[in-house]
């Protein structure tokens, strides 16, 4: 039986401190993406250049993130032409869609005392 994981996310590349930093976690193909299905969310304060998140009740093992910066604070991912994001963003694996998001794509396995680092893109 798995136990509470000491996990990290480090994200890095924050362009400055204004906004919010809004990661969300997924455990499944089910879940991804879906509103108010999340493992796990968290808001933080964005600080310039990086920031570290420890996730709360994952429990390690599979997992996905969706990380970026609410640069505006309005709660959500504002998107442009084709829905290209307007803020930084990022997907766990270093994951860069040409497409829909895909859950396989972004997943990656977790272990205990492990970070999941990301980097945003803007």
């Amino acid at each position: 039986m798995p136990s509470s994981a000491d996990v990290d996310i480090v994200i890095q590349g924050v362009e400055h401190d204004r906004g919010f930093i809004d990661v969300r976690i997924y455990l499944d193909a089910e879940t991804w993406l879906k509103e108010n299905q999340t493992a796990e969310h968290i808001v933080v304060q964005a600080t310039k250049g990086e920031v570290v998140v420890p996730l709360v009740t994952f429990q390690g093992g599979t997992l996905a993130a969706v990380v970026y910066h609410d640069e505006n604070s309005d709660g959500k991912l504002n998107t442009g032409l084709f829905w290209r994001p307007k803020e930084g963003f990022a997907f766990s694996n270093q994951y860069s869609p040409k497409g829909p998001p895909r859950f396989p794509k972004a997943a990656v396995d977790i272990s205990d005392g492990e970070d999941l680092m990301v980097r945003l893109k803007y």
